[in-house]
This record gives structure tokens, sequence and C-alpha cells, in this order.
């Protein structure tokens, strides 16, 4: 399915009935990180998984751009009422943002692995990063790929331990981004940004993380549950970055259980 948001064409998918839930993927990702989820979900829930401007099937124009303005003119496209939001790492960062701006349009939120908009809590470990910008450096965008699979996929496990079938489907939607030109699409953020502003979010939140995640990762969740007034905490052991790709039936019953509280 498509539509045009804000001047782009916006790639999703939609499957069930119910309360509508709006997936939003990783960075290294695209909406296909959520297929393991949709067939549980949509037994209860309108499922909706966005790729996000730049990512997957939809465009990137070359102009300014918000996530923020581009996932309220998808819930207004398609006339929902107040949603429940699924975010992983930068799309975490789009749903914290969008709950602080739009507080009236959420009901519960749920942040796997989350960015937040303002806290770079990356720049704390530079080793991590190394074999990253080496490969950068060198021009090698399919040692870029493995690289950053390595660092996402793996996470503090040994290289390769990570199934054959999900190291495929990492380097084809991470890979399939990299044609996009960023540079000439900016992204207008948040102000004052989400890490000054944690503390105002309203709806319940569910904050989970993968054991094996990186260290910035668990920064952030320690600021959340420290700063969110309504956050609890849930961590899948074996897993790291994408752990709803890992276990999907541990992730499942933990989301669905949240989402279906009173």
């Amino acid at each position: 399915m498509q539509a045009v948001i804000n001047g782009a064409r916006i790639h999703y998918e939609r499957t069930g009935n119910g309360l509508p839930v709006v997936f939003l993927h990783a960075g290294v990702a695209d909406g296909r990180m959520w297929e393991p989820q949709v067939e549980d979900f949509a037994k209860h829930f309108d499922v909706i998984r966005p790729d996000i401007r730049g990512f997957g099937e939809s465009e990137l124009p070359p102009e300014r751009w918000s996530p923020v303005a581009d996932l309220l003119g998808l819930i207004d496209e398609l006339h929902l009422k107040p949603v429940h939001l699924i975010g992983c790492s930068m799309g975490a960062g789009v749903v914290i943002d969008f709950a602080l701006e739009h507080s009236e349009r959420v009901s519960k939120l749920v942040l796997v692995g989350p960015a937040i908009g303002g806290a770079n809590f990356g720049a704390r470990y530079p080793q991590l990063w190394t074999e990253v910008e080496a490969a950068d450096k060198a021009g090698d965008m399919n040692a870029v790929n493995h690289a950053e699979m390595h660092l996402w996929l793996d996470g503090q496990r040994p290289r390769g331990h990570v199934k054959p079938a999900l190291r495929d489907l990492f380097l084809e939607m991470n890979g399939g981004n990299f044609d996009s030109d960023f540079a000439s699409a900016p992204r207008d953020e948040i102000q004052p940004p989400a890490a000054e502003r944690l503390s105002e979010i309203t709806a319940p939140t569910l904050v989970l993380v993968g054991e094996a995640d990186l260290p910035p990762i668990f920064d952030a969740v320690e600021l959340l549950m420290e700063k969110v007034p309504n956050a609890r905490k849930a961590v899948i052991h074996d897993a790291a970055h994408l752990p709803n790709l890992e276990h999907p039936e541990e992730f499942n019953s933990r989301v669905l259980q949240f989402l279906q509280e009173d």
C-alpha cells in the first residue's frame, strides 16, 4: 500500500482489525523487520507497518522533512483513532518525539532498543564504531553492511552468533537503504529535544531491550526508566538490537500482554 504524505510516497503494509498499532522500524532495517509480529498482532489489532521516508520502499525527496510530521500525516490519512506505537531504535526515537508533540494521539508506547533525540550516548563508546568507520572511509559498503550486522545483530555476542536466515535479512534490509541520499534531505527535529523532555510523556510505556545489545542502548534505557513516569522494562535474553526477530514468540507475548492490559 502507498500514500503520499507531506509530498513523499510512503509505503506501508496493513493487516488485521481493531485498535490501531503502528510499528516503526530500526535505521538498519525497514518494515519487513516486523514480519514475525504480524500474524499474532493482527488477531487483536489493526497492524500498520510503514517504511520511514528513505527506507525500504518509501521515497526520499531532496527536501527538509520531519518524521513526526510524516507519522502524523499517515495517522490522519488512515483516519486512525489514538494509536499504540511500537518503535525499534531509530523508530523508537520517532515514537518518543511523536508522543511528546502529539500526546493526545497516543494510547501506549513500546520502545525497543531505543534511540532518544538529543542524547548521543554512542559518543561515549568510540571503539564500537571503529570497523564501520574504517569500511566507510574505504568506500566499501559491503564491508560497512557486514560490520553493522555484527554490531547490531550479534551485539555483545561472538561474531556470527545469529542464524544465517536473519543475517541474510539484515544485509538485505540494511544494504537496501544505502542508496538514500539523506544529506540532501535533512530531518527537522523537535525542540527542545526529547532527552530534555522525557518526564512529559504521559502514555504507559514498555521499554524492551535485548540483553546483548550495545552499551549506548542500555544508557538510553536507563535514562528512560529514570525520567518517564509510567515506564516499565523488560529484557529478552540471548538477543541484541532486534529481539523481535530473534525471539518473536517471547517478544509477541510480552508486548501483547502489555497492550491488552487495562
